[in-house]
């Protein structure tokens, strides 16, 4: 029997033995333990104090079991434990993780980290919010010490004071409402559950990684109040424009101002240093300068030159066939849009020309037409391809990097524009951040290409993306797979 409980060797619920206490908080202790019944490592989370923290205890194991994600930490049981004397009191089971916080990372450091560290890593929490609020669920205490750097990738912890989207603020003590510092002014107000709490507390993560403080450094409710009524401090001026624009979004006082999970991640994902970013698995280290690698803006088809025919007849037929040749170059050069300049549908395409030892006579200029430029004398031009066939050989042209990018370009809009259901679209974005287009070729990305296009099938066939998206985006990740070197 201990004299101390809990203590090192406790047995909880005949399975989990307790090895060595890993965080001592306000509401709860974590202690490095051993599942004896599977033989693994896993996190046991004791409440602390009343049947309050209890019951918080109960409610974090049922909201984080919703969530299946790889920047998640994940849930493995709930069970209840009995005291030495006689009372019983819940406990959390969760995965065992290796790393530091952010937190820690900020203390080491002794100030701020590069701003190409601090936006993968606030990438990745936007990702896992992202995936949480589309369960319903809100963390409600994003801050440094809540974010995991683990050797896969980042991970979001703690939701001890998480609850369900709408769910009522009925918490007149004040406990669940976490540290002052990172808390949204909504929570003061009492007002219920939403995605944009957390929000504000990822512009405050944001701010703290960049600064190497919290935008309100202060430790009571009262010094809070206090410091919101002269503002947060300034930014500096030598972060990206973007970057100090998305941060100041979060941080708006009005919840309806700021950015959504998945736009944040989006903005994020565009300033991540290196590129396509591998948010969770691995997280992507910053070049020495910090500077972004900016991706290029995807490759526009250009239309191919109009190319004049003019067949050898009598004088009179040569003359309407040059003429309405020139029509249709003028056509289609107004029309910047069209990938193939070729007659007009259901008309035939003019024969390739007859060789002939005398020159054919040249058309007169319409009044009623532009008359176009002389071109200089060259050799015969070669004969415009099929359509299908130019598409094909203007994807060629294109590198993976750009090909990727469209395609990324191409789910971004369709999420946007409500052709793609948000979690589909974040499926996508997670399968399209493990190419890397300086490494992916030949087999690695045709099969990762392919995993995709069998993605879009089987999301259409759910309804999770309309048919017309679903047609674009098989033909962008087939110009994409087309890149692949045998």
């Amino acid at each position: 029997m201990h004299d101390v409980w809990p203590a090192a060797g406790v047995l909880l619920a005949s399975r989990y033995r307790l090895v060595t206490l890993l965080e001592t908080g306000g509401m709860a202790q974590v202690w490095r333990a051993t599942d004896e019944l599977l033989d693994r490592h896993v996190a046991v989370k004791l409440p602390a104090g009343d049947t309050r923290a209890a019951h918080m205890a109960w409610r974090e194991a049922r909201l984080a079991a919703r969530l299946s994600h790889p920047g998640i930490a994940a849930v493995h049981d709930y069970r209840e434990a009995v005291r030495p004397d006689g009372s019983v009191v819940p406990f959390v089971v969760m995965e065992l993780l290796s790393g530091e916080t952010v937190a820690a990372r900020l203390c080491d450091a002794g100030g701020p980290m590069p701003w190409g560290e601090a936006v993968s890593i606030g990438a990745a929490v936007a990702e896992a919010l992202a995936a949480a609020h589309a369960a319903g669920v809100v963390h409600r205490d994003i801050k440094p010490g809540n974010v995991m750097l683990c050797p896969g990738g980042v991970k979001l912890l703690d939701f001890g004071i998480s609850a369900a989207a709408g769910e009522p603020d009925d918490d007149e003590t004040g406990v669940s409402f976490g540290t002052p510092a990172y808390a949204a002014p909504e929570r003061l107000d009492g007002k219920p559950a939403e995605p944009a709490t957390d929000l504000y507390g990822l512009g405050v993560l944001l701010f703290e990684m960049v600064t190497g403080d919290p935008p309100y450094d202060v430790n009571t409710w009262e010094e809070l109040a206090a410091a919101q009524a002269h503002g947060p401090t300034p930014l500096p001026g030598s972060l990206p424009a973007r970057l100090r624009e998305l941060i100041t979004r979060c941080l708006d006082d009005d919840p309806h101002r700021r950015p959504t999970a998945a736009q944040a991640r989006r903005a994020l994902a565009r300033l991540v240093p290196s590129a396509p970013a591998r948010l969770t698995i691995p997280l992507p280290k910053p070049p020495p300068t910090g500077h972004a690698k900016v991706l290029p803006a995807p490759a526009r088809e250009a239309a191919p030159p109009p190319i004049r025919r003019i067949t050898v007849g009598i004088a009179l037929a040569a003359t309407a066939v040059a003429f309405i040749a020139v029509i249709n170059a003028v056509g289609s050069a107004d029309d910047g849009r069209a990938e193939f300049a070729g007659p007009p549908a259901g008309a035939t395409s003019p024969s390739p020309p007859t060789p002939s030892s005398s020159p054919s006579p040249s058309p007169s200029p319409s009044p009623s037409a532009p008359s176009a430029p002389a071109a200089p004398a060259q050799s015969a031009p070669p004969p415009v391809p099929p359509p299908s066939a130019t598409a094909r050989t203007t994807a060629a042209t294109l590198t993976v990097e750009a090909a990727l990018s469209r395609v990324q370009d191409t789910v971004e809009r369709g999420e946007d524009a409500g052709e793609i259901r948000p979690d589909v679209a974040l499926d996508f974005q997670n399968l399209l951040r493990l190419i890397d287009p300086d490494a992916e070729t030949g087999a690695g990305l045709t099969e990762q290409v392919d995993q995709l296009l069998r993605k879009v099938r089987q999301r259409a066939n759910e309804g999770g993306i309309t048919k017309t998206q679903a047609t674009l985006l098989r033909e962008r990740l087939t110009d994409l797979r087309s890149l692949a070197t045998p």
